[in-house]
């Protein structure tokens, strides 16, 4: 027994790495997310530590396991931030493909981590950490900062993370193709293969995305520039070479679009097993024979809706009195505690247990903003949803879900619109083919081939024995736009056939001519 328990330890301690985590601490998904990795990563016998720039004091850690590195908050950052989780302002109101919205969402963002990226490299954190050696270095795709780290930190491997799908730029940079006929932008909560408009505005909805993180992209690596000289590497550079990319996706209720081998899907991840209700939310949930749950997330606060949208809402509500109605609602106000109270069939909550709500039989519909983490959990508890996506990657969450017919899209810009929801939710709770397409998608991730975990643990070993790989490395990311497209080749092909089809032109009427005085000269 006790030789056995040394071999156990002797192939624990082999197989232990040291992996150092970046967690730009500025979103609860982006800190949820990477902390979740990181406690699984250090449960699996690995030595973890956690870098968190603490943009978001209030943020928790997302880790409860691994040893933290804290970087303390730059005031212009914190501040940048604590206006845009603070501000009274109705997001339902903006439209998400909004050039404008897009220009200032940009340039607060760039000032955000341009400032913390900053007072990290201020630290001088990243020469201990060198001194670290790290096996492996794991960091959110959305920071430009930690990806440049990277150069100056020299783990064996580095692995970008993504909370959710590869947005914009990182696609070139990876060498991944993004057929944007068919394959739906972040920004893109409908997309019609065969209309040429929808193609075309799935076209400018991608190039939004990507002003929307140009003010990122173009300040941050100037830091690095500014401090460490010219020839510092570009984010293209650090991001072709790395080992792997684990996003936050589900291949079961994505769109078909081709990838790569280092692009590893790992979504899920996060989501917690669901528990037994209390008795309070028990007896809320058996009230009726069905639930409808409603929450728009923490940025779209409910009680800053128009007041004809919180009629429309009210409206729903009475048009299926045999429905109970759970609103995510944060505040007591007169709407609250005047026309929502008259509401037998409503309850207003500032909080409430979301995944064990779904998980419970008589929950029938969740209209939801269609978060990534949202809408994974509606899928692993196999529930339809009306999806009301406001920013970020919500419009191509919802149209996945509506492409694979586990729920309808609602335009944020039409949720005022009670008529339009009530057929929606009819056509739900009405139509079982969407509570049958839930089900069996909920049964298909149950049973995958291969659990999230898994594959995160299997590639976080695989990278930090054998560092990056050339062979998974394109040689995409080497070309110009010239090259990639063929352009050159083209080019050339269009020159040679006009001067092809230029001398057989000139043949044909100098043999033209030499017929027709021919025959002048015979007559």
């Amino acid at each position: 027994m006790r030789l056995l328990l040394l071999l156990l330890l002797a192939f624990t301690v082999a197989n232990t790495h040291k992996i150092l985590v970046y967690n730009l601490k500025f979103a609860h998904s982006h800190s949820n997310f990477l902390g979740n990795i990181a406690d699984i990563l250090e449960d699996a016998g690995h030595d973890v530590t956690t870098l968190i720039p603490e943009v978001g004091t209030t943020i928790k850690d997302g880790s409860t396991k691994a040893k933290v590195i804290r970087i303390p908050p730059n005031p212009e950052a914190a501040a940048v931030l604590e206006k845009m989780n603070t501000g009274e302002i109705d997001v339902l109101q903006f439209s998400e493909l909004n050039p404008l919205v897009a220009y200032m969402m940009s340039r607060e963002v760039g000032t955000m981590f341009y400032k913390q990226c900053e007072t990290t490299l201020d630290s001088k954190i990243y020469e201990k950490l060198q001194k670290e050696k790290f096996d492996v270095y794991m960091v959110e795709t959305f920071d430009i900062c930690g990806m440049l780290l990277a150069h100056l930190i020299k783990p064996r491997s580095i692995i970008k993370t993504s909370t959710t799908i590869l947005l914009g730029e990182q696609f070139d940079e990876l060498g991944v193709p993004l057929p944007l006929s068919y394959n739906p932008s972040p920004l893109t909560r409908s997309l019609d293969v065969h209309s040429i408009t929808s193609r075309l505005w799935n076209l400018y909805a991608e190039h939004v995305n990507r002003f929307m993180f140009s003010n990122i992209r173009r300040r941050v690596p100037t830091i690095f520039k500014r401090r460490f000289g010219e020839d510092f590497p570009t984010l293209q550079e650090i991001t072709a070479n790395v080992s792997y990319v684990f996003t936050n996706s589900e291949p079961l209720i994505d769109f078909a679009a081709p990838t790569l081998n280092r692009v590893i899907d790992i979504g899920g991840l996060g989501a917690k097993e669901p528990k037994k209700l209390d008795e309070y939310w028990s007896s809320v949930l058996t009230r009726r024979p069905k639930t409808v749950l409603i929450s728009l997330g923490s940025m779209a606060k409910s009680y800053l809706l128009q007041p004809t949208v919180k009629a429309a809402f009210v409206k729903v509500c009475t048009t299926f009195p045999s429905v109970t109605f759970i609103w995510k609602y944060e505040k007591k106000d007169e709407f609250a505690l005047g026309d929502a109270a008259k509401i037998e069939n409503l309850v207003l909550t500032d909080w409430m247990p979301q995944n064990d709500i779904l998980n419970h039989p008589n929950l029938a519909v969740f209209i939801t903003h269609g978060g990534m983490g949202s809408v994974q959990e509606l899928t692993l508890r196999g529930k339809p949803a009306i999806l009301i996506p406001i920013f970020g990657d919500q419009p191509r969450n919802a149209a996945m879900i509506e492409h694979n017919k586990l729920g309808k899209v609602l335009s944020k810009l039409e949720v005022g619109n009670a008529e339009k929801m009530i057929g929606l939710l009819k056509e739900l709770m009405e139509n079982p083919v969407y509570a049958q397409n839930s089900a069996r998608v909920s049964r298909m991730l149950a049973k995958k081939p291969f659990s999230s975990k898994e594959k995160l643990l299997k590639y976080v070993d695989f990278a930090a024995e054998f560092g990056p790989s050339s062979a998974l490395r394109p040689q995409s990311v080497d070309m110009t736009f010239i090259e990639y497209h063929n352009l050159d080749i083209i080019f050339v092909g269009l020159i040679l056939s006009a001067a092809i089809s230029y001398l057989l032109l000139y043949t044909v009427l100098y043999l033209a001519k030499r017929i027709m005085l021919g025959k002048v000269k015979n007559e």
